[in-house]
């Protein structure tokens, strides 16, 4: 409950913090603004006095009083442009510093747990659709800071004018009870339409952009692929529309409730004043005063529900703050990985479950890679070896166990420095479309325009076939949606991801992940010899190669088979050892043999 009732004023704080942080001097000048709100709260009271001495001919009250009124409209007018404008500037450089903040907090996160997390994809969902309340908040905090002040001050002047406006004041407040519900119906809204809204963009995705074109034309299914899109654009709206059905009757019971309290008050104050025992300027500033009640309970609502939003988004930015935070402490290590492996790496009771999932992926797993060896990673679909792979590179965090390098545990080492001692190739490789030369030489920073280190590079990964299709060899810009862009096959794109693999030279894992699965069998046979003889080359550094296939053809020459089969260690030894047990690897590498035969 003290949660609940502290948490508008943290999020509040959280957004002027950031305003003062982006420009301290903007931010105050922003802050006038509520000042000269203080000053049109009493503009009321001076127009009823200046009535009050027109109608008793008290022409003293009436200069004095205009004189008041035109200093605090002049005053209360300049300082009015000249928050406002502060508030319009530091608005647009306040949303923009959340925005920095998100993508620096994102893009430092170490691992990638969370993008397998359908909580963290609902929470950037919202986050996305919602992403104008953080550019907004600064202005709606203000707005806040604002109608309270002015609340405040009006309320406290229809107490003092005649009690009876009082009445119209509690008249008003019901909108409090109804803006209090809407923050929830919103906040519902939001969390039922972050599924939908995730779904909306990839139906999108798959049907405007080229990746997916040829299936849908093929199978015909242009029209499903609507059909269901329009189903998901009504899941994702619904929601708000049955929210603003709700905020509207609400608002129309609100409106009928207060002009019927008001008119019965007004009445009232009118025929006493015919009897002589209300006031002219009791009756002046009582019409004044309802007036400015109602715009105020209406800016009251409108404030809230802006506030309430801001209050929810930033609690979203907190939540992805927290993970931020929490992740790098999962990951203190400020080790930096050995110059060169001595005894290799080693995994001890390695568990590792996808977020949101309680089944195992990889589970008690024991492995020793010794140093200067290929391993080979050989399993079904759904065994559990990208799962591994990702966990030695530290892009995953264990569920249990660990992965010790040299002895060290994974954890205890700098991420980045050990990234930066890794290299591969992945089946979910990225087509980059940059020139050739950047496509590849990518792979390693330092030398990224090195044509000479390229071309090595290519020819490691035995994808120099490539080179020569290109009509203008590493100056080829890659992709058609750019001028004088050539296309690629499926089978190119993954022979130059291999080649950015093979960029550095003095990796201690170099990780070979189902990098040829676009390719035939002959030619991953061949490549993975490549890989092989390269490997041996490093093995004068202890490096750790691991080939990742599930053709079991490709592995005979590796130091080391292991079997992964449902994310558990099924068999280890050599090719020639695991054949003759006649074990699950054999069976399957007979099946497969057949296949060619």
């Amino acid at each position: 409950m003290i949660r609940r009732l502290v948490r508008p004023f943290s999020s509040m704080w959280l957004v002027l913090a950031m305003s003062f942080r982006v420009n301290r001097r903007q931010a105050f000048v922003a802050m006038l603004e509520t000042l000269a709100n203080v000053l049109i709260v009493f503009q009321p009271l001076f127009l009823a006095w200046f009535v009050d001495g027109a109608v008793h001919h008290d022409e003293r009250k009436m200069i004095i009083t205009g004189v008041v009124f035109a200093a605090v409209m002049f005053f209360g007018f300049m300082l009015l442009v000249v928050g406002n404008t502060a508030r319009i500037n530091q608005r647009e450089r306040v949303g923009f510093a959340f925005d920095v903040e998100i993508a620096r907090m994102t893009a430092e996160i170490p691992t990638l747990d969370h993008l397998e997390s359908s909580r963290y994809l609902d929470e950037l969902q919202v986050l996305r659709d919602q992403q104008g309340a953080l550019g907004d908040a600064l202005n709606s905090v203000l707005n806040a800071i604002r109608w309270t002040v002015q609340g405040a001050g009006t309320i406290a002047l229809a107490a003092t004018a005649d009690w009876r406006l009082v009445l119209v004041a509690v008249a008003g407040g019901t909108t409090f009870v109804t803006t209090a519900m809407s923050v929830g119906w919103q906040a519902k809204a939001e969390k039922e339409s972050a599924e939908p809204g995730r779904l909306v963009t990839h139906l999108l995705e798959v049907g405007t952009t080229a990746k997916g074109s040829a299936e849908l034309r093929v199978f015909g299914l242009h029209r499903p692929l609507h059909e269901r899109l329009v189903g998901a654009v009504g899941q994702w709206r619904q929601p708000y529309v049955r929210l603003y059905m709700k905020m509207g009757l609400a608002d129309a019971g609100n409106a009928l409730l207060f002009f019927a309290v008001a008119s019965g008050v007004l009445a009232w104050m009118l025929h006493d004043l015919m009897r002589g025992t209300v006031q002219v300027s009791a009756f002046v500033l009582a019409v004044l005063l309802v007036s400015r009640l109602q715009n105020l309970s209406n800016y009251v609502q409108f404030s809230i529900q802006n506030l309430s939003r801001v209050v929810r988004t930033t609690n979203r930015f907190r939540w992805l703050r927290d993970y931020h935070a929490e992740v790098l402490a999962a990951h203190p290590g400020n080790l930096l990985p050995p110059g060169e492996l001595h005894s290799g790496i080693r995994t001890e009771k390695l568990t590792y479950r996808y977020p949101d999932t309680h089944r195992a992926a990889l589970a008690d797993v024991d492995l020793d890679l010794p140093a200067g060896s290929v391993i080979a990673l050989v399993g079904e679909n759904g065994a559990g070896k990208s799962t591994l792979v990702k966990l030695l590179t530290g892009m995953y965090q264990p569920s249990e166990g660990r992965v010790l390098v040299d002895g060290v545990d994974l954890a205890e080492l700098d991420l980045t420095a050990w990234r930066a001692r890794t290299s591969g190739a992945f089946q979910d490789y990225a087509r980059l479309e940059f020139t050739a030369l950047e496509s590849v030489g990518v792979g390693d920073l330092d030398h990224h325009l090195d044509e000479p280190r390229v071309h090595q590079a290519v020819e490691d990964a035995a994808s120099t076939a490539v080179l020569t299709a290109l009509p203008s060899g590493l100056a080829t810009q890659l992709g058609t949606t750019w001028p004088e862009g050539v296309e690629l096959s499926g089978g190119q794109w993954q022979r130059l991801a291999i080649a950015r693999g093979m960029m550095r030279d003095l990796p201690l894992l170099l990780v070979l992940d189902e990098p040829t699965a676009a390719l035939d069998a002959a030619t991953e046979h061949a490549l993975f010899e490549r890989f092989t003889e390269a490997a041996r080359a490093a093995s004068r550094r202890g490096a750790v190669t691991l080939l990742v296939t599930h053709r079991f053809s490709t592995v005979a020459a590796a130091d080391l088979v292991v079997v992964l089969d449902n994310g558990r260690v099924a068999e280890v030894g050599t090719h020639a050892e695991l054949i003759n047990s006649g074990g699950h690897y054999a069976e399957l590498y007979e099946l497969q043999a057949r296949g060619y035969r």
